[in-house]
């Protein structure tokens, strides 16, 4: 008996100690490189848009635009999977590389590690890939939480693609259980296709010490759209603070769709104030979710947000929303010019970024 409870007091100290070297470990790493964290400067250019959100459609257009490649092909993916749909995709970069492209793959560590065993397959074809957001010592368990969350394409310098879509066979509706799929991806032709090149390059960098930023070839002239575009490269903690602001500024509606909705205290507390003033919010939520407490529990949003009737909940029930995209009606013109409204999409979630990050 006495050796049980010895044996069980180890264990219990063990566990004591392992869960403060975890937590000393995520605070050292948060307290020594967010001070390092650089605050990128919204970039806005003009450009001609093509907004999808079919994955069939869209993985039909790009495959099109790298079939018509002719110098470069720059892509950055959260999830690669190597099934039916990515390995069709690494045949054509394999092909392309073939002729004589350029041909860089960037892939988060994590979510694409299995990517791993295509390493030398690829390097024999003259295809580049490395993975970004390697955990390293010290501050692993810091690290493990700083994942490169871009979905990225940019063709020859001159066509761009980003948004939600990553690549494998859920994004085109071939997972049954998860039904279609639908998310937002942006095509963009036009003066911010340089600012997604230079966001990919500094990435590469990070990933492999190549540093291309400031070689020309990869940033040709380009003509100017009908369409403005700002596009801002962060991590959640700026956004938290720019979406802040934008919503700050909402005069009639807040429209709002995300699969991961756990916003931080001060998104819920402009979103609230917001609907004091009268303002009706509207957030789309997925009935399918991705992963287990995706989103903040209905009944506690819908307390929060409703006090005065005027928000509205929407739940699909076909489909699943993977990116994050909000839309706010007031006078000012911002991310992209339509109408009096400010538009806002990209990788990006709503996560409560005081719970993610110390």
């Amino acid at each position: 008996m006495n050796l049980f409870i010895t044996l069980i007091t180890i264990l219990i100290l063990l566990i004591i100690l392992l869960a403060a070297a975890l937590a000393l470990d995520l605070y050292m790493g948060w307290k020594v490189m967010r001070p390092r964290i650089h605050h990128s400067v919204p970039k806005t250019g003009s450009n001609h848009f093509h907004y999808f959100t079919n994955g069939h459609q869209l993985f039909q257009d790009m495959r099109q635009s790298i079939e018509r490649a002719q110098s470069s092909i720059h892509l950055s993916f959260f999830i690669f999977h190597a099934d039916e749909v990515g390995n069709e995709w690494l045949e054509l970069l394999k092909k392309k590389a073939h002729e004589g492209v350029e041909v860089r793959l960037l892939v988060d560590t994590l979510a694409s590690f299995a990517l791993r065993k295509k390493r030398s397959e690829l390097k024999a074809a003259g295809v580049s890939l490395a993975f970004s957001a390697k955990p390293t010592f010290p501050y692993t368990v810091y690290f493990l939480n700083q994942r490169n969350h871009r979905k990225m394409t940019i063709i020859d310098g001159t066509i761009g693609y980003f948004g939600g879509f990553n690549v494998s066979r859920d994004y085109i509706g071939r997972k049954p259980e998860m039904g279609p799929w639908h998310d937002n991806h942006l095509k963009v032709i036009g003066e911010s296709v340089a600012d997604l090149q230079h966001f990919f390059l500094e990435d590469w960098k990070k990933a492999t010490h190549e540093d291309l930023v400031h070689e020309p070839v990869y940033f040709p002239k380009s003509e100017k759209g009908p369409g403005e575009l700002t596009l801002l490269a962060t991590d959640g903690k700026q956004l938290d603070e720019r979406f802040a602001e934008e919503l700050a500024r909402a005069q009639s509606s807040i429209i709002i769709g995300s699969p991961y909705f756990v916003p931080s205290s001060r998104l819920m507390h402009v979103l609230q104030d917001r609907l004091n003033h009268g303002i009706k919010l509207t957030i789309l939520l997925p009935l399918k979710k991705i992963t287990v407490s995706s989103s903040r529990p209905p009944t506690i949003t819908l307390s929060l947000s409703s006090k005065r009737g005027r928000s509205c909940f929407t739940f699909t029930k076909a489909f699943t929303i993977q990116s994050s995209s909000l839309s706010i009606e007031r006078d000012a013109i911002s991310e992209r010019q339509i109408s009096t409204s400010v538009v806002c999409s990209g990788t990006e979630n709503y996560p409560d970024s005081q719970k993610i990050r110390p």
